[in-house]
């Protein structure tokens, strides 16, 4: 797994001399129904600037009452991924009212494969 996202970021990053429109361009490099990473770059510098992790609850969720109880262990644990990932240099945010939990933090050279490791969600 660690290999697959060390892949994607590499093959996002190998990307960043193609011509880019706009100022800013995030590309998503791994999702499940809870976690979105992301790497955040600038065109004019032609660099990644961050990665961003972002947990939110699925857009597919069946919230019946017997699945309470499991999805809010599920979000505890995608929580304390988040906490985790402040040991490795990540701040951590919510993002608007939908409650979008954050971990974000910016990079000058390839993460060491132990921040890859960190970023694979639960």
């Amino acid at each position: 797994m660690i290999v697959d996202l060390k892949a994607k970021y590499n093959e996002a990053v190998s990307k960043q001399d193609e011509k880019l429109d706009s100022d800013d361009v995030t590309t998503l490099i791994y999702r499940t129904p809870w976690v979105r990473i992301l790497l955040d770059r600038d065109s004019e510098e032609n660099k990644v600037r961050s990665i961003e992790v972002e947990i939110s609850l699925p857009e597919t969720i069946e919230t019946d009452k017997s699945d309470s109880s499991e999805i809010i262990d599920r979000l505890s644990e995608h929580l304390q991924y988040l906490q985790h990932l402040r040991e490795y240099g990540f701040e951590l945010s919510v993002i608007g009212t939908g409650c979008i939990y954050c971990a974000s933090k910016e990079i000058q050279d390839i993460p060491e494969d132990n921040v890859f490791r960190a970023l694979l969600p639960p």
